[in-house]
């Protein structure tokens, strides 16, 4: 997933590469713990997409613009209530 997100930040170096490492953990984990989401394939193309827009917010954070930073963390928090509703993501069960 590493070199997915460098591509995608159009990041060539591996300068950032513990940051964007620590940074794909951290969206993992948000997802797994402050969500229901528990299908965290790191193949599945939504949630690469999900952790890509982590990434992107926490490299603008650090590196880039404020306003793309938000921006890219309304995308984040958008894209984890969209799997929340899909119910192949998560563990809740109709009962």
């Amino acid at each position: 997933m590493l070199e997915t997100i460098k591509a995608a930040l159009g990041i060539t170096s591996t300068v950032f590469d513990a940051e964007i490492t620590g940074n794909i953990a951290v969206a993992l984990a948000d997802m797994e713990y402050t969500t229901d989401i528990s299908n965290l394939e790191d193949t599945d193309s939504l949630i690469v997409k999900a952790v890509t827009t982590y990434c992107a917010y926490q490299h603008n954070l650090l590196h880039g613009s404020m306003d793309l930073a938000e921006r890219f963390k309304t995308s984040y928090d958008e894209q984890k209530k969209t799997l929340l509703m899909a119910s192949q993501y998560t563990t809740y069960q109709e009962g």
